[in-house]
């Protein structure tokens, strides 16, 4: 049985997403003191003393939406409203209500949704109680509930207080075991803004959960949702979109936004690395890649927006063939065409993501990895260095996800980079592809 919804929900820059982060126990939304932070809804799950509950930190209300973007903010948080078991409405319990604040409790009368009030930012008891609590009642939610999310003061009382109102209308809040993490196939996508990483993530679920627009940098947080796909669970991460370093300034909202996209791809066991189709292959689509490379994560390369090419087949060939040259670095990934308007190419995507995780956890016989060592040294000798010759004696897997193979030799530190990829190149064509996956490899020294 799924979970109750709790929705947080109140003006910008009340401190909702630092009560949602106290409440799940980690900082998954992104805090700074400035309004409209948070642009997605947010999801976590609350564990509390064997019972849980969904929580979901959602954008602020803007009074008067400026632009696309806070209009379909407000609207999807409206839309919201009808899956909550209760809203919790967060206001300022440090400087009062103001007539955002009446805008928003009168969306929440007309919803028919069940509120708890909450009055953030009350560390200081007397101040709130003096100044500030008579007007809350004016919104006509009764009794508010105290907190400081910042200072971590009242968060446990309102936690029991939601599980309490949560059980008294007949939600059942039993937790379940917690999922293994090695059932779900954890998936990343990454990209440069405005590649369609929203848009795509949306076709997969199946769902408008990610704020999409044409404006580059609509995504901040990092999105997850988990979907189930021909009896496999997949968690599907969207990410906000990877700048020039020199474009980002030290200490803004982009700068922790790349930070969280780097702890996705950490998390992550496939990487989505998007590319516009439009605009084709860009130096910031290599670097991103390579990021996910470097972590060692496989990569599935897609192709977004396909559908607005004139000469479909010809841009596949020309992308493929491209792929080859100017991202050779992950030239071993799937490559695939989609287009997220369209719901094309997502059957594909699956199957790519699939193949990358089933190889980037596969283990290959110590035997045949010997037998192609044998025979690639007899045709590639390594180069000799100061007069000494290289030999190679035994080479073992060692590692998964990503794999990763030990070569014991007389000389570790002297194997050219060039003889490096020569050895991967050799596990690829002689013991198996690995297609998708990074495969690392490290030297011991061993004397015969």
């Amino acid at each position: 049985m799924s979970k109750p919804i709790v929705l947080i929900v109140g003006k910008p820059n009340v401190g909702k997403s630092t009560i949602f982060n106290r409440i799940i126990g980690q900082k998954k939304s992104i805090v700074l003191d400035f309004p409209g932070v948070t642009r997605d809804h947010v999801y976590g799950e609350a564990r509390w003393d064997k019972r849980a509950f969904t929580l979901i930190d959602t954008c602020g209300i803007f009074e008067n939406p400026e632009d696309i973007i806070e209009k379909q903010q407000k609207e999807n948080v409206i839309k919201s409203f009808k899956e909550a078991a209760i809203v919790l409405f967060v206001v300022d319990g440090r400087n009062g209500i103001t007539s955002e604040d009446y805008h928003v409790a009168d969306f929440l009368r007309k919803s028919g949704a069940k509120v708890m009030l909450v009055a953030n930012k009350a560390e200081s008891f007397e101040v709130y109680t003096d100044n500030i609590l008579p007007e809350l009642y004016s919104l006509g939610f009764g009794e508010p509930f105290p907190v400081s999310g910042e200072h971590n003061k009242n968060v446990t009382g309102l936690v029991d207080a939601v599980f309490d109102e949560l059980e008294k209308d007949g939600y059942d809040t039993e937790s379940e075991e917690n999922t293994p993490d090695d059932e779900y196939i954890k998936i990343a996508i990454i990209g440069k803004p405005n590649a369609g990483k929203s848009s795509l993530f949306n076709a997969i679920i199946g769902d408008e959960r990610a704020v999409v627009s044409d404006i580059p940098g609509t995504t901040r947080d990092s999105v997850d949702h988990v979907v189930e796909y021909k009896g496999k669970k997949y968690l599907f991460i969207d990410t906000a979109g990877m700048r020039k370093k020199s474009t980002v300034e030290y200490g803004s909202i982009e700068m922790y936004s790349i930070v969280r996209t780097i702890d996705s791809i950490d998390k992550s066991d496939v990487v989505i690395s998007l590319i516009d189709a439009e605009e084709g292959i860009t130096n910031q689509d290599q670097k991103v890649s390579g990021v996910a490379e470097n972590r060692g994560k496989g990569t599935v390369i897609v192709f977004n927006k396909i559908d607005i090419l004139e000469d479909i087949k010809s841009a596949k060939n020309d992308y493929t063939e491209k792929i080859k040259k100017e991202m050779y670095f992950v030239d071993y990934s799937p490559v695939v065409f989609t287009s997220a308007t369209k719901k094309w190419g997502i059957e594909d995507l699956f199957q790519a993501i699939d193949t990358v995780y089933e190889n980037t956890g596969r283990r290959v016989s110590t035997s045949l990895l010997n037998a192609a060592l044998e025979r690639h040294v007899m045709l590639n000798p390594p180069p000799s260095k100061n007069g000494k010759k290289i030999k190679f004696y035994f080479v073992k897997q060692v590692g998964v996800r990503p794999p990763v193979f030990t070569f014991y030799t007389n000389m570790p530190k002297e194997i050219s980079k060039s003889y490096q990829q020569s050895l991967r190149n050799m596990i690829r064509k002689y013991v198996h592809d690995f297609t998708g996956s990074p495969l690392f490899i490290k030297f011991e020294e061993k004397n015969n």
